[in-house]
């Protein structure tokens, strides 16, 4: 009987002890919380990176890493490997300061920018606990987040420290963690990449240490020999000491991915909603014929609105050129590398909206390293010199960072108010950030997603009320035959090698490296058009959404038309409001449904739904 007791004893103490094992996805969470709640920290590791197979490489290397960091707003990364050393800071929201070997840091835009560069020379190692430290800062999610099918495998001993082991896949890859067990930070990292018939493994370990005293020399930059030059400081000539023009803080919402309130302004909750004290719901639309002409001479009385099949009473009416109806405009402007070709004339059009402004009007000017060149202004002249800076920059050799979306998202969140009766973005990119956004698998080694997709990019233009005209430069994919994509993928190619050699040209870089005349195989080209098919796929289902169509800059002479065309779409609009039977404030998304009266034929081009207000 006694022995039967014992034996009881030991069974129930073993599921106790079982009951009180973290889960894995526990740890990581609990690991996670650690780094981003702390006011201090500092490691010390290495990174190495081993071929597998047959992959390229002619064995395996190492590097060296150290981290410091002091909350809120101190951090530094530095590595050092093959003879080459990099560093980023970044102090207080500053300008990030960078250096390096052959200097391909000196002109990064962002901290996300220039961690992501350092991901290749510190294999990684600058991609897994910076996004941890600073979560509501940088744009990138954080590794451990990324894990799916996380699992504790047992515990063993790093370096003398018990340590929880995690095996899990990261976009359908192993990876293992080791978490250490009093202090839940991560002193090991062990992966397996196999991207473009590549594979590589590689291992990070790390010597952490938590909320304790930071030298003051480890946490700036040292003396550079010469100092960085920026692209904002070409855009303003200032000398790179000098501070960017921007007229306030922007993009600050894409690190957590929520709707920033700066400035009083909360995100829109309403499609075509006027955000005052009524319930008035705005929507603008274009009504054409079966021909596709646009009709013109409509009074309130011939529309007629339905709001989740209900009829509603048509309240006002006026011409989408009306000087009495307050039009904000945001022009993204995408001025990174492969669109140097059409930077000259896309710049010159752009002028050319802006004269052609009313006096009510505002218009800002956001780049694609999410960069406020232009606060919502009605300066024509302001804006046009803004403009001829941009085009400078980009002309000589000083680009941008290609991350249209993030653009995008930032202005959605931030800049349009509740005010903004006719809110409209001008959207000039050829989207190649879309892969780089959450729910995507990487392309390159040593890459994170943003912590945002398209999808919420989609839910945040139908908040905003806004309608998006996409200026989709480059060769164009959508609505041509299969049959003609190696064509097209093959002219895109030279077209792209091209505007780098530009680029390289304008800059002074040597070109002997990069000149490679050799032509893809058709394969290669097949997979090419279909990637950029894609993309430009993305932002037809975002026009659409919107209630707006999308344009195709193929040719650079094109950029005239285009502009036009858009302004005309903006002017010969219908802007009729009405205030809607359910005035419930639930935020929830009603259907609207627009037609001309006497006329099914006529079609109405507009956005089919908003969100209704909350208290």
């Amino acid at each position: 009987m006694r022995q039967l007791l014992f034996t009881c004893l030991l069974v129930f103490s073993s599921f106790a002890v079982q009951a009180q094992q973290p889960t894995a996805p526990d740890i990581l969470k609990t690991a996670a919380a650690a780094y981003s709640g702390c006011h201090s920290y500092s490691d010390e590791g290495m990174a190495s990176f081993k071929p597998v197979g047959l992959s390229y490489g002619s064995g395996p290397s190492q590097a060296s890493f150290r981290t410091a960091f002091v909350s809120p707003n101190r951090f530094r990364f530095e590595v050092n490997g093959s003879g080459k050393s990099f560093w980023v800071v970044w102090t207080d929201g500053d300008v990030i300061k960078t250096t390096g070997s052959g200097g391909f840091l000196d002109r990064s835009n962002s901290l996300d920018g220039a961690l992501l560069q350092l991901g290749f020379p510190s294999f990684s190692s600058s991609l897994v606990v910076p996004q941890l430290l600073l979560p509501k800062l940088l744009r990138d999610a954080d590794l451990l987040s990324l894990i799916s099918n996380p699992t504790l495998t047992g515990e063993e001993k790093v370096d003398g420290h018990k340590a929880f082991r995690i095996e899990g896949i990261l976009w359908a890859q192993p990876i293992i963690v080791w978490v250490d067990r009093e202090r839940y930070l991560i002193l090991k990292v062990s992966r397996r990449l196999d991207i473009n018939s590549r594979s590589q493994e590689v291992t990070i370990k790390y010597e952490p240490k938590l909320n304790v005293d930071i030298a003051p020399e480890r946490l700036v930059a040292p003396p550079a020999p010469t100092p960085a030059v920026s692209a904002a400081n070409v855009l303003t000539g200032k000398p790179s000491s000098g501070a960017p023009p921007y007229l306030k803080p922007f993009g600050l919402s894409l690190g957590t991915g929520r709707t920033s309130e700066k400035n009083g302004v909360k995100p829109a909750e309403d499609d075509d909603v006027v955000r005052v004290d009524t319930d008035l719901v705005v929507s603008s639309v274009l009504v054409v014929d079966p021909a596709g002409k646009i009709v013109n001479g409509l009074t309130k009385d011939d529309f007629v609105v339905k709001e989740d099949d209900k009829l509603q009473d048509v309240a006002s009416l006026s011409r989408g050129d009306s000087k009495d109806v307050a039009r904000s405009i945001v022009l993204i402007i995408d001025y990174s590398g492969s669109q140097l070709p059409y930077i000259r004339t896309s710049i010159e059009s752009a002028k050319m909206l802006v004269d052609k402004l009313n006096p009510k009007d505002r218009m800002a000017i956001v780049t694609d390293d999410v960069k406020l060149l232009a606060d919502f202004t009605s300066d024509k002249a302001l804006l046009k010199s803004r403009l001829e800076s941009l085009k400078n920059s980009a002309l000589g050799g000083y680009i941008g960072a290609s991350d249209q979306f993030d653009a995008l998202m930032a202005t959605l969140n931030e800049l349009f108010s509740n005010e903004d009766i006719r809110p409209i973005v001008i959207f000039q990119t050829d989207g190649d950030e879309l892969g780089h956004l959450k729910g995507n698998l990487p392309t390159m080694p040593f890459w994170l997603p943003r912590r945002f997709s398209f999808e919420d990019i989609l839910a945040a233009a139908e908040r905003t009320k806004v309608t998006i005209y996409p200026v989709i430069s480059g060769v164009r994919y959508v609505g041509i035959p299969d049959a003609e994509f190696p064509q097209r993928a093959l002219t895109d190619w030279k077209d792209r090698q091209a505007a780098s050699v530009e680029l390289l040209r304008a800059r002074n870089i040597p070109m002997k490296s990069f000149q490679d005349d050799r032509t893809p195989p058709p394969v290669f080209l097949t997979n090419y058009a279909m990637q950029w098919r894609t993309r430009q796929m993305a932002m037809v289902q975002m026009a659409k959404l919107t209630g707006a169509w999308p344009e195709f800059l193929e040719q650079p002479g094109q950029a005239d038309e285009i502009y036009t065309r858009i302004l005309t779409d903006i002017d010969r609009r219908y802007v009729l409001g009405y205030y809607p039977t359910n005035r419930t404030r639930d935020g929830k998304r009603r259907k609207v449904a627009v037609e001309v009266r006497g006329h099914p034929e006529y079609l109405v081009w507009g956005q089919k739904s908003y969100f209704a207000r909350t208290n």
